[in-house]
């Protein structure tokens, strides 16, 4: 069991992941509500769309900054900044080329806003970030957690003056300058943005790999969702949507919690062997657990709640849901090594673990572009993500064969106490 400060760290990370995701959820059940399911439908869209550039730019400077020596810290978080206003302008730049064809026939002033928004969170202060080398996760709930809070508050009241896709756009923008402005009262480094080759090679080096990993992790998680808001009618697909949403937003959850607390650990333990293995471990015990009990609560669930919170159209079939609870357990599963491979700078091995992956959703496409079933498409996933699975533990395993201790027992039985 965790120890009670540990327990108390967790439930920091738990309350920011929850917040965020209960925000997103909500939000969605607002727009079906208020305006209708073409409207959420083509709002997911965006969302989709911004998420999917988003994480084709990212170098995981936030991941970075963490586990940097600590005489370099000032070095890398202001390279950190420099490159995250780039990729801000570079955003806005491609989200308003797309409002200037009105892809999917969203209004301009719709995509002008996400442009907006992505455009202000470059500015964001990582200062914050910096406080959870301590295991400080204070900072990130206020900074995240609490915007998304007030940002969905304000939108719930101006949906009710003038219910409108552009309106709800708005209110993204809001939501931005409150983070940004927050994440410069909660840091206490000086906030610099300056270009450093140097620094700015060695983020590159660690960052490259997890950005590929989250192109193919978003369209392992989203893909076929992406390709579906593209083939079907805005009101169909938001009903798929919102079921697997419902699937996804627990393990996002998770993962965010497990990436948060588990990094930092791992990476202040990477020079003990021993007791990195056991709290691997551990880790690995606590996540199958949880992982299993998510999957059976869904399956007996996941129609209840979207009967409740949508209505009676957003009913799916059983089937369907089965076949989304087990994708997101194995995904689930996924999490220990990955986080424990990034921990060691093998940053490498959730990347071509998730290239399997990335090959059974290419085939979910080609398969869907010829008539498929979606539960063609979702056995598919479930193969998908278990072989990614096994990959993963089979490149992590092979890489630190070498790690392994090799004290005598009795030396190791001192280490561990």
């Amino acid at each position: 069991m965790p120890s009670q400060g540990a327990s108390r760290k967790i439930s920091l990370i738990a309350s920011n992941q929850i917040l965020l995701e209960a925000c997103v959820f909500t939000r969605n059940i607002i727009i079906a509500r208020m305006m209708g399911a073409e409207t959420l439908g083509q709002f997911v869209f965006l969302i989709l769309s911004i998420r999917l550039f988003a994480m084709s730019t990212d170098l995981a400077v936030e991941r970075y900054i963490l586990q940097v020596k600590k005489e370099m810290l000032e070095h890398a978080l202001g390279s950190a900044h420099f490159f995250c206003r780039l990729r801000g302008v570079v955003l806005a730049v491609i989200v308003l080329l797309m409002g200037a064809y009105q892809v999917q026939g969203i209004p301009v002033e719709a995509y002008a806003a996400i442009a907006a928004s992505a455009f202000v969170r470059g500015f964001t202060h990582k200062g914050y970030i910096l406080k959870q080398r301590s295991l400080n996760f204070r900072p990130a709930l206020y900074v995240e957690g609490f915007t998304a809070v007030v940002g969905l508050a304000a939108m719930y009241f101006l949906a009710l003056i003038a219910p409108s896709l552009e309106v709800i756009c708005a209110c993204l923008v809001a939501q931005s300058l409150l983070h940004t402005g927050l994440s410069h009262v909660l840091s206490d480094a000086q906030y610099k943005s300056s270009l450093e080759v140097a620094e700015f090679n060695k983020m590159l080096r660690f960052g490259w790999p997890l950005l590929l990993t989250g192109v193919t992790m978003f369209w392992s998680m989203q893909g076929e969702r992406l390709i579906l808001s593209a083939m079907l009618p805005a009101d169909e697909f938001a009903h798929f949507s919102m079921m697997f949403q419902l699937a996804l937003v627990p393990i996002l959850i998770m993962s965010r919690m497990a990436l948060s607390f588990g990094l930092p650990t791992f990476a202040s333990l990477k020079a003990q062997t021993t007791r990195f293995q056991q709290r691997l471990n551990e880790f690995h015990r606590w996540i199958y657990a949880i992982g299993a009990v998510y999957a059976f609560g869904y399956v007996l669930f996941a129609n209840l709640v979207l009967q409740i919170l949508f209505g009676d159209d957003f009913k799916a079939d059983l089937s369907l849901i089965l076949l989304v609870a087990v994708a997101q357990m194995l995904r689930l599963f996924r999490a220990p090594q990955s986080i424990a491979a990034q921990a060691l700078g093998q940053t490498d091995i959730p990347f071509k673990a998730n290239l399997v992956r990335i090959s059974f959703v290419l085939m979910a496409i080609a398969m869907m572009i010829h008539g498929a079933t979606l539960n063609t498409v979702l056995i598919l996933a479930c193969i998908g993500e278990g072989f990614a699975w096994a990959t993963q533990g089979l490149l992590f395993s092979l890489r630190n064969r070498r790690r392994a201790p090799h004290a005598a027992p009795q030396l190791r039985a001192q280490e561990t106490v």
